[in-house]
């Protein structure tokens, strides 16, 4: 199932597209010109991160390892030109995975974007965990559906609690974005609980005393 249809404007990415770059990226036997001003207007740390010092003069051609090579290409098509991506469900996380590589938050957003009417076989998807997807990205999935009326916050604290399954890592500042703790119920932390008995461990011990002594009163 594509996310995104194709725009039939570009096809397959060819690597003749980039005529004037200026720095070279070596992505397996592939040479991929860019055009680093592109890549750093893309709100994408990557460059800096990669060439430190020598961001302004280094011509390359400088060996990257992304993630998935096979996917490189088409994100940084989608850096270059402020587009969604063009995915399957299937490459969802790959896409999610380079992006985190790219450090780009532009593309993180057009990710969003994509996934907004798809979120629920997105969210089921078996690589769709902590860390293959970033908390920082979760966070800003989840923030985008409920502002745009697409999940409520049961769905969000349900994606939560399967995202963190296997890494808990992060996942205690996503929760504090998505609801004001000492709202949460009960019976709503025990069936949080009954999907990832490790969901606990996001709150401090104060805060699940809180939530529960309020159970006790009623």
């Amino acid at each position: 199932m594509t996310l995104y249809p194709p725009a039939g404007a570009c096809g397959v990415l060819q690597l003749e597209v980039c005529w004037d770059s200026d720095l070279k990226i070596k992505v397996g036997d592939d040479i991929v010109p860019v055009h680093r001003s592109v890549l750093m207007g893309g709100r994408s740390r990557f460059l800096s991160d990669l060439l430190g010092p020598d961001l302004a003069s280094s011509e390359g051609p400088v060996s990257i390892q992304p993630p998935h090579p096979e996917l490189f290409l088409r994100a940084l098509h989608c850096i270059t030109t402020r587009a969604r991506p063009e995915l399957t469900e299937a490459e969802f996380v790959g896409f999610v995975r380079t992006s985190a590589f790219l450090q780009s938050d532009e593309l993180d957003e057009r990710l969003c974007e994509a996934s907004l009417s798809s979120w629920k076989a997105l969210t089921r998807l078996h690589d769709f965990r902590n860390p293959c997807v970033p908390a920082p990205f979760l966070e800003r999935m989840l923030l985008m559906a409920r502002e745009h009326n697409v999940m409520n916050v049961t769905d969000c604290l349900e994606v939560l609690a399967m995202w963190c399954k296997d890494d808990i890592d992060g996942g205690d500042t996503v929760l504090e974005k998505l609801i004001k703790i000492s709202d949460m119920e009960a019976s709503e932390l025990k069936r949080l609980q009954h999907i990832n008995p490790r969901f606990v461990e996001l709150l401090s011990s104060t805060q699940v005393y809180q939530i529960m002594g309020k159970a006790c009163f009623l």
